[in-house]
C-alpha cells in the first residue's frame, strides 16, 4: 500500500475513533422459542458522530461483534457456562452503489442500505438470531442471559491495525446487560 494511501487512511481512522461520542449501550434484550431455537433480540445505542461519518465515507469499514453468553446460576458452585456466540457484522460504504452494505460475517448475508442513518438503524436492533437449541437448557434451573456490543478493528488492514494500537477510541464496548432466564 503506498504511503500516501495508509495516511489518508490513518488519518480517517483517527477521525473514525474521535467521532465515537458517547457510550454503546444495550438498551433490551430476549430470547424467545421459536421453531424450537432459543432466539435473540436486542437493541443497542450505537453512537455515530459526524467524524465516524466521514471514516466511513473514507473507506474505514465499522465492524460490530455483539457478544451473548448463557449460564446456569448455582447456589454453591460458580455458574456454569451453557453457551457463548459471537456474531460479527460490518458496515462498509460502497461508492460504486453509493449504498452502505450491512454484512452478516458469520453467515454472509448482506444488506444494501441507502443511507448510513437506515444502515446504523438496521445495525442497532437484532431480531431472532439463533443462539441455542431448545433441548439444550432444561427447565427447572435459573439461567442467566447476558449480551454486549462492541467495536471491533479487526476488518482494518495490518499495518493501519498497528498504527490505530495508539488511538484509545478505536475499540469500545458496552457494558453486559444481563437478564434472568427460567425455562
Amino acid at each position: 500500500m503506498p504511503l500516501a494511501a495508509l495516511l489518508c487512511l490513518l488519518g480517517a481512522a483517527v477521525a473514525f475513533a474521535d467521532g465515537l461520542e458517547g457510550d454503546f449501550v444495550v438498551r433490551s434484550a430476549d430470547l424467545a422459542v421459536r421453531e424450537g431455537v432459543y432466539r435473540l433480540d436486542a437493541n443497542f445505542d450505537l453512537p455515530i458522530g459526524e467524524a465516524v461519518r466521514r471514516g466511513l465515507a473514507d473507506g474505514v469499514p465499522l465492524t460490530l461483534e455483539v457478544d451473548f453468553s448463557l449460564k446456569r446460576v448455582r447456589r454453591f458452585l460458580p455458574d456454569a457456562d451453557v453457551a457463548d456466540l459471537a456474531q460479527r457484522y460490518q458496515l462498509q460504504y460502497n461508492a460504486v452503489s453509493a449504498h452502505y452494505v450491512l454484512r452478516n460475517d458469520n453467515s454472509g448475508q448482506q444488506e444494501s442500505l441507502p443511507t448510513l442513518d437506515a444502515a446504523i438503524a438496521e445495525l442497532s436492533r437484532i431480531r431472532g438470531l439463533p443462539v441455542l437449541d431448545k433441548s439444550l437448557v432444561p427447565a427447572g434451573p435459573r439461567y442467566e442471559a447476558s449480551v454486549r456490543a462492541r467495536i471491533d478493528y479487526g476488518a482494518v488492514p495490518l499495518t493501519l491495525r498497528i498504527l490505530m494500537f495508539w488511538v484509545n477510541e478505536w475499540h469500545r464496548e458496552s457494558d453486559w446487560y444481563t437478564w434472568t432466564l427460567r425455562p
